[in-house]
């Protein structure tokens, strides 16, 4: 896991490789935690390309960084995610809770349309 803070967009970047089971999600907690914490960030983005399986952990772990940083007023950011891990996000009912898109850049686009339809309101 490699976790990157973009401060022009107050965003940490979380490149994932692997299976995010309980042990991962765990470690993949605590760690962004920290760098939401130490980098000033409010946003996150889950680069999920090398990711090869998902379970209910994972939609737990993201369900809880969702909340951290919508309380903060940021977003999370879902990009290259599989068809499984797609599907999964879907099916558990989080697709319209976070931003899920092919490519980190188009995701900072939504995030930022998201952002300006929230002030408007």
């Amino acid at each position: 896991m490699e976790i990157t803070a973009i401060p022009k967009n107050r965003l940490i970047l979380v490149r994932i490789s692997g299976e995010i089971d309980h042990h991962m999600a765990d470690e993949l907690r605590r760690r962004v935690e920290r760098e939401l914490k130490y980098s000033g960030a409010i946003n996150i983005a889950f680069d999920f390309g090398r990711v090869t399986f998902m379970d209910s952990a994972g939609i737990g772990m993201i369900i809880g960084r969702y909340k951290t940083v919508t309380a903060l007023g940021g977003c999370v950011i879902i990009y290259d995610a599989s068809s499984h891990v797609r599907r999964l996000i879907e099916m558990a009912g989080i697709k319209n809770m976070v931003i899920l898109s092919d490519t980190l850049q188009h995701g900072i686009t939504l995030m930022k349309e998201r952002k300006g339809a929230r002030i408007e309101q």
